[in-house]
């Protein structure tokens, strides 16, 4: 599944209009209403108006139709990166690089 970094740096003067977003888009995903696919992995703020939070879905535009839905002041002030994890390594990875390594022995 795509994963996704979500960088959200807002205005001071939406801090509450979205404090309250987070509070609806949580809520829908602690009662197990969000989007089919589309899981919040971690999210770390910032001291002023931002935060990174990572996230998987089948894709860039099923993110954003969960943000169109749940927070969608926030979604102005974010850019959604589709990222690759190399540190701590993937089963993906490690399995890419035992199908190399038995490619390469078999010739």
């Amino acid at each position: 599944m795509p994963t996704f970094i979500a960088v959200h740096k807002w205005k001071p003067q939406d801090e509450i209009t979205i404090t309250k977003e987070l509070i609806a888009g949580f809520t829908a995903i602690v009662e197990g209403k969000s989007p089919k696919g589309v899981e919040l992995c971690a999210t770390y703020s910032t001291a002023a108006q931002g935060a990174f939070c990572v996230w998987v879905a089948p894709s860039k535009q099923a993110l954003e139709k969960t943000f169109d839905q749940f927070c969608p002041t926030l979604k102005k002030y974010t850019e959604f990166v589709p990222v690759v994890q190399s540190y701590p390594p993937t089963m993906e990875y490690v399995l890419g690089l035992w199908q190399l390594m038995v490619k390469a022995a078999s010739k």
